[in-house]
């Protein structure tokens, strides 16, 4: 069986949920005998550099313009497909048409799974998409993207592919009441969640790059991951452990970071904007817990990282975040800074509180289990080659 899956996200620098579930997709699919076919649009990085100049995008819009459909080629002898800079030319066309943009192959596979909604529609097999949040269309106050251009391409993708695929019961929840789709087109799987054993090998040869027994956390400094807040409620809490914020700046970053400068200790909040994927590993092992209180999310994958590791958790009650932690988490209101600062200071003083969470943990991660989660998308695409076409 080839899959097709999109490279949008796939190799960029610093990486992405989404490039982190497209792995997780690839290596299913391979594990199950099956074969993936990545739809890439460049070659080399020198090519994308050179995809931002003025002259590349002028030439982008002429082409979404004029374009009623693209090529993809063979890109190689392993079944790949390239199709030059066509993630950019598609945005741009759905801009202008508010349609997605048809790809043609003389070769395609069986099936094409869009790893997020992107304006594209490959010709000759069914098409599925995974969408991993409404984010931008329920909480628009929470990040920088268009909710208007996103609830239109939500309904385009949804209206153009044969299945949904979510990877939460609370989105699958969300889509249902936003979208006129019928709940059987809407399908959800949790994300498979595991490290290979070279990571974790590495981990524990790595320099540890925080004090061990911190408070971590993992993810984008953005306004929707509550790091304002959360800062703020390390300083209420009066514990001495450390609070480690390791991600990149996000959306609203100066604004969230700026309350450090409120903390009471403010020397007691280390900010790390990237380290090597071993010592993150290294730093969630051998913290407290994770701090993740976030306000708005489809799944939390730092969450079952951390439970994986033995580590507890702290999280936000209700959405994507509680059904993902289950009962093994220290659940939270996200928006009461006093109960982030009371969970935390519980998880800083009560050792026996934190020996049950990594034993719920490690219970409640086996439901992520990649082997299970691999068989689960292979029946899933059985089902679907399997289905009559829609009328």
């Amino acid at each position: 069986m080839r899959i097709g899956l999109d490279a949008r996200n796939v190799g960029r620098p610093g990486g992405t949920g989404i490039a982190t579930y497209a792995r997780a997709l690839a290596t299913a699919i391979d594990e199950q005998g099956g074969q993936v076919a990545w739809l890439k649009e460049d070659r080399d990085n020198r090519k994308r550099r050179a995809q931002h100049a003025s002259s590349a995008q002028a030439a982008r819009f002429m082409k979404a313009l004029f374009s009623r459909s693209r090529i993809a080629v063979p890109a190689d002898t392993q079944g790949n497909l390239l199709a030059n800079d066509i993630f950019r030319i598609a945005h741009v066309h759905f801009n202008i048409h508010g349609t997605l943009l048809p790809v043609r192959t003389e070769t395609p596979p069986a099936l094409m799974h869009w790893t997020c909604p992107l304006s594209l529609r490959l010709e000759g097999c069914r098409n599925i998409v995974t969408v991993h949040d409404l984010i931008p269309v329920l909480r628009p106050e929470l990040c920088d993207t268009d909710p208007r251009r996103m609830e239109r391409l939500l309904r385009a993708v949804i209206d153009d592919t044969t299945l949904v695929v979510t990877i939460s019961e609370t989105v699958r929840r969300d889509i249902l009441q936003t979208f006129s789709v019928p709940p059987d087109r809407v399908r959800t799987i949790h994300q498979g969640v595991g490290f290979p054993d070279g990571l974790l090998l590495a981990s524990i040869e790595a320099r540890a790059p925080c004090p061990e027994g911190s408070f971590v956390y993992v993810g984008s400094i953005e306004k929707r991951k509550n790091i304002g807040r959360l800062i703020e409620a390390h300083g209420r809490s009066r514990t001495m452990r450390m609070l480690v914020l390791i991600g990149p700046d996000g959306y609203a970053a100066r604004e969230e970071l700026a309350a450090i400068n409120r903390h009471p200790h403010p020397e007691r909040v280390l900010r790390l904007p990237w380290v090597e994927r071993p010592q993150l590993i290294k730093a969630l092992s051998t913290a407290r817990a994770l701090a993740f209180p976030s306000l708005a999310e489809g799944f939390g994958l730092p969450i079952v990282e951390a439970m994986l590791l033995g580590t507890p958790v702290l999280t936000a009650e209700g959405g994507a975040t509680g059904e993902i932690a289950g009962n093994a988490a220290c659940l939270v209101d996200a928006e009461s800074t006093d109960a982030i600062a009371d969970g935390l200071r519980r998880l800083s003083e009560d050792d026996s509180l934190c020996d049950r969470l990594v034993s719920a943990g490690f219970a409640r991660a086996g439901a992520f289990e990649p082997g299970h989660y691999a068989r689960r998308i292979n029946d899933l695409y059985s089902q679907v080659l399997n289905s009559p076409p829609a009328p």
